[in-house]
């Protein structure tokens, strides 16, 4: 969560100084996606796009080992998109970074794919255990 919050706040984009009336906020859903479709800098928005999921990896496979409550996709994947949602708004409220709704998107199938992975890893283990 540490490395979550320095990235999305610490270390930001110092060219464009966003001010309380200079906030950037983007609410088109699946815009990069279609940027990517569409545009010439294909690997650009690939990278944001895969930047942002990766992001979040470690939430989603970390949550559950940390707290055993939250040992299922349901939970980890709404607690994504709450923490995704608060950095957000965040960013909107300071002028640091860009307010995207794919930014949310995107995080939140990063959790997903976080626990996605760490419920295999847990089966393999558990099958391992069993030999």
């Amino acid at each position: 969560m540490i490395g979550v919050l320095s990235l999305t706040f610490i270390v930001r984009e110092t060219m464009v100084l966003r001010t309380p009336e200079n906030r950037g906020v983007i609410l088109e859903p699946f815009r990069e996606i279609q940027a990517m479709i569409d545009g010439p800098k294909h690997f650009f928005w690939f990278m944001q796009i895969f930047l942002n999921v990766l992001l979040f990896v470690p939430f989603g496979f970390l949550l559950p080992m940390v707290q055993k409550r939250f040992n299922n996709v349901f939970a980890v994947t709404l607690l994504g998109f709450i923490f995704s949602c608060g950095i957000e708004s965040m960013q909107y409220i300071t002028g640091r970074g860009l307010t995207e709704i794919d930014d949310i998107i995107n995080n939140t199938a990063g959790a997903f794919c976080g626990y996605l992975l760490y419920a295999v890893l847990s089966a393999v283990y558990r099958q391992l255990k069993e030999y």
